[in-house]
């Protein structure tokens, strides 16, 4: 497994995808900076994204800032308006047309939100048996300062909680990826990953990223998207 820099989409011919896919500048300027300071501004936000932990105290083991646009029926969810959810249907629509598939079982899009000390923990997006998953990540941040980190770490295992990292760091990651703005990532979501918190020289500010995924889809030939046929069509 390799990570691939792309300059341009390309149609998927197989899966399971067989590498980790990064394009850089995905979207126009206008378009990317619009979105960025659309959600900047927005009230969906709340403590939603959470990893449940085994502990006694009922603690998670990390709990971030998010906003669910969609979930499984692709019905928009609770809250949120035709206005709010107006991009990522659009740029739900683009990546399938660009990439050349269809969801077969949507799971999730939304977004999430780490400040310093909010470290990720490692997870998986599907479960080990969907091989024909796809899971996108994309970073919306108008500007990020290399030394603030954030980083997107992939292993070659799962870990629990953070206690230990370091050492699952250095004896199991397997690729980092730098946050980076206007940055797509395309990769197999059974891998196990984790997002670095940012560093405390940020302050308040926060590493933004917007996660679409679904844990089977089918491959397409172009035309078909001419074709509004399937369950998803209207996301």
């Amino acid at each position: 497994m390799e990570i691939v820099y792309l300059d341009r989409p390309f149609k998927i011919k197989e899966l399971p995808l067989k590498d980790i896919y990064v394009l850089d500048d995905y979207l126009a300027p206008e378009l990317w900076h619009h979105f960025d300071q659309q959600i900047c501004q927005s009230s969906i936000w709340s403590k939603t994204n959470q990893v449940n932990a085994d502990s006694p105290t009922g603690l998670p083991h990390h709990q971030f800032w998010g906003a669910t646009y969609f979930r499984g029926d692709g019905q928009i969810e609770d809250g949120m308006s035709q206005s709010d959810v107006l991009f990522a249907k659009y740029f739900n629509r683009r990546v399938q047309t660009e990439f050349g598939f269809k969801w077969v079982r949507f799971q999730y899009m939304g977004l999430n939100s780490q400040t310093q000390g909010l470290q990720g923990t490692t997870h998986s997006d599907c479960e080990d048996h969907d091989e024909w998953n796809i899971s996108f990540l994309y970073y919306p941040n108008r500007y990020w300062n290399p030394k603030w980190g954030g980083s997107l770490r992939l292993y070659d295992e799962h870990q629990r909680g953070i206690d230990g990292r370091d050492e699952h760091v250095k004896n199991h990651q397997i690729a980092e990826i730098e946050f980076k703005p206007n940055r797509l990532i395309m990769f197999d979501g059974r891998i196990p990953h984790g997002a670095d918190a940012p560093h405390p020289s940020a302050r308040y500010i926060d590493r933004r990223s917007l996660v679409l995924r679904g844990d089977e889809v089918r491959l397409v030939d172009e035309e078909e998207f001419f074709y509004a046929n399937d369950r998803f069509s209207h996301i």
